[in-house]
């Protein structure tokens, strides 16, 4: 009888251990995750470094701590008049103020352009312009241009405590059914500040979560990633009101694993300079999904 249940504890064990040593590497692949996005906040270039918005027409616009500049540094390293940029219909060019040094991408520059599609709706510069511990960067949100500000010495950065999340739970990762829609579909999307901008649905997912059945409409992100932006019933109380962010890569079969564990808080959540996309209506979810990242708290 003893070798028997020896036999048999072998057996469950087989049968247990590998679930368990993937649940715990799953586990700790989220925690990894979290880390990683915590860095990411942190980092001069991140989400909490954005210390300003200014949008531009065509002309002439100086920057600069002065406040007659209509592009004004925040930073105390800025000079009054650091420079000025010249925006035209084809181009947005910069030239530095006298004795003030400016740097394109790391390098010194007196003048030069700064490259953006002007004609895109959503368009971001890949250049830098630095001066002291501020950078610019030229921006397009709904088919207006804007210069980005971001000082490394923001108090926003300086005083962040890290986000805050619920803990690692196994319901809420869930296989749903991943429906793409073989034709494009365009969808104005609002944002925090009540502008619109034109988003593309790349399908759907279909899942059942707390015994519900649920869809969600999924966004392009990127080549190789997808994008829910969504709110439930825990939004405005335990979490940001304006809903959560789930990004994951695109699926190659008709099922995707969806793990609300990694849901996470747009940069609006964080920063009043930054534009954040509203989840459409039909991804209003009915049910509490009390996992992923929590309300912001105060610094």
């Amino acid at each position: 009888m003893l070798a028997n249940w020896l036999a048999l504890a072998v057996c469950l064990q087989t049968f247990v251990m590998p679930d368990e040593a993937q649940t715990l590497e799953w586990k700790m692949e989220t925690q990894r995750w979290r880390e990683s996005r915590d860095r990411s906040l942190r980092s001069p270039d991140g989400w909490l470094a954005v210390s300003g918005l200014f949008y531009v027409q065509p002309g002439r616009h100086s920057f600069g701590s002065g406040m007659d500049c209509p592009v004004r540094l925040t930073s105390q390293s800025s000079p009054s008049l650091a420079g000025t940029l010249q925006v035209t219909a084809d181009q947005v060019t910069f030239t530095a103020a006298d004795g003030v040094s400016l740097l394109l991408n790391g390098t010194e520059a007196q003048q030069g352009q700064l490259r953006i599609d002007l004609l895109a709706g959503e368009a971001d510069s890949p250049d830098r312009l630095q001066v002291g511990t501020t950078t610019l960067q030229m921006i397009r949100r709904s088919g207006r241009l804007a210069v980005r500000l971001r000082d490394s010495q923001n108090p926003l950065r300086l005083s962040f405590r890290g986000e805050q999340w619920y803990p690692i739970q196994d319901e809420y990762r869930v296989v749903a059914e991943w429906v793409p829609y073989s034709q494009q579909r365009l969808i104005q999307i609002e944002n925090v500040k009540g502008g619109k901008s034109e988003g593309r649905l790349a399908g759907r997912v279909e899942f059942e979560l707390q015994g519900q059945r649920c869809t969600l409409e999924v966004l392009e992100e990127s080549s190789d990633s997808l994008m829910i932006v969504f709110r439930d019933q825990t939004s405005g109380r335990d979490t940001y009101g304006a809903g959560r962010f789930l990004s994951f890569p695109i699926p190659q079969g008709n099922t995707v694993i969806l793990d609300f564990n990694r849901a996470y808080n747009p940069p609006c959540a964080w920063n009043p300079h930054t534009l954040c996309p509203l989840p459409p209506k039909s991804n209003h979810l009915p049910i509490s999904v009390s996992a992923g990242a929590r309300k912001p708290s105060d610094p």
